[in-house]
């Protein structure tokens, strides 16, 4: 009996298989280079946040440092104005002010000198740097107004190049009375601006941070690093947009990126009003410092993800390879099927004449049953046996013409 024929081979369309392939590298190449592009986002924002915070904390520490050695210096200064006052009601104890305010300066080692000054602004009194020297000191800022204000307190003098220290200085004072309420000087103590730029120096904010004080009308009053030859800079007013928004917004902290106009460096600012006194701390960390080991983690990680695209790009001409030659060897083999029937199970065949039965229960010569099941084509000839026994008289030799 004849077995049915099998059916054809499939083939996928080679087009949507191949499209499928390529959607499928695509779809897994962009998830890759996603993820990855989160993930260096999100370590930018975490080292951005950190330089915030070291910033901040910078800063407060600079704010209780600064604040300390101007309540010292102050506390000092009010003694020698409160010593001053009773000698004035007092002129016999004069001879005795000069080793009181020694006394005072050996307990504020952070400022240059302690001085008074008489009504004229002559410098009578003092201990430290040029305390002995004759000045005259009336035509200074702070001692014209604690000459012609008496309510005013605690004066904070802007930048001043010292008469007798001959550097950058910022002054401290307060107006001395006499028992009437009039006007008989002032006591001032001198703070030297090396000192700030010192202390800054010692804070560790990478290679390109910085750290300033300013006045509150912006002026520079120390900076480290020095923006140019040493002192010359103190008192320009040259900053930065973010700087001049926080100082009109009158908060007390805050935090700003900013481009510095002196070097042209991006940095991360945390800014603050100085508790107390007329001044703001800025602390700044560069962005090519904090952010150094996360541009290398960015070229390492596009080295690998350039890497994955190579390898899943190979991978998928190696697939897309082998699919070819898979389909080719299907379309070959479909081919050679296509060419081929074939019989099977057992066939009835007689035992006489050959005829074969069908399914049909027919009988069938036998080239009639193989010429309709397969492929083969049959001719006619007779074999030298059948031949003798048709034809007795044949000698099986074909006649030469």
């Amino acid at each position: 009996m004849a077995s049915p024929q099998d059916p054809p081979l499939q083939i996928f369309a080679p087009k949507r298989f191949l499209l499928g392939l390529q959607a499928g590298v695509l779809v897994l190449n962009l998830f890759v280079v996603l993820m990855a592009a989160m993930s260096l986002y999100k370590s930018r924002q975490n080292r951005e946040d950190q330089a915030v915070a070291t910033a901040q904390n910078l800063s407060l520490v600079l704010d209780h440092y600064v604040g300390e050695i101007f309540s010292k210096a102050d506390l000092a200064v009010l003694a020698v104005k409160e010593e001053a006052e009773r000698v004035a009601a007092d002129p016999a104890q004069g001879r005795h002010l000069d080793a009181f305010i020694r006394r005072q300066h050996e307990r504020v080692p952070e400022v240059l000198a302690i001085r008074t000054t008489n009504a004229q602004g002559l410098v009578d009194h003092g201990s430290g740097v040029g305390s002995k020297a004759n000045v005259n000191l009336s035509d200074r800022e702070h001692f014209i107004r604690l000459r012609d204000v008496p309510e005013t307190g605690l004066v904070v003098s802007k930048p001043l190049l010292g008469r007798l220290t001959g550097s950058w200085v910022i002054v401290l004072a307060r107006r001395i009375e006499r028992p009437d309420h009039s006007f008989a000087g002032m006591a001032h103590a001198v703070i030297s601006l090396d000192q700030f730029t010192r202390a800054f120096s010692a804070l560790d904010v990478g290679a390109h941070g910085s750290v300033a004080l300013r006045d509150l009308d912006m002026g520079l009053i120390a900076r480290h690093p020095e923006p140019v030859s040493a002192g010359t800079a103190v008192g320009q007013r040259i900053v930065s947009p973010g700087f001049a928004a926080f100082a009109q917004s009158g908060r007390r902290v805050g935090t700003y990126r900013a481009l510095t106009p002196f070097d042209q460096i991006q940095r991360t600012f945390a800014i603050r009003r100085v508790s107390g006194l007329p001044f703001y701390l800025l602390v700044g960390l560069a962005e090519r410092d904090f952010l150094a080991d996360w541009r290398r983690d960015v070229a390492q990680e596009i080295l690998e993800v350039l890497l994955f695209i190579g390898l899943t790009l190979a991978a998928s001409w190696m697939v897309h390879r082998a699919w070819v030659r898979q389909q080719a060897a299907h379309a070959r083999l479909e081919a050679l099927l296509s060419e081929v029937k074939t019989l099977g199970g057992m066939l009835p065949i007689c035992s006489h004449c050959k005829k074969i039965r069908d399914d049909k229960g027919y009988w069938n010569q036998i080239e009639a049953y193989l010429n309709e099941h397969t492929a083969a084509e049959f001719t006619h000839g007779i074999c030298p046996d059948c031949a003798k026994e048709v034809f007795p008289g044949w000698s099986g030799k074909t006649p030469s013409r």
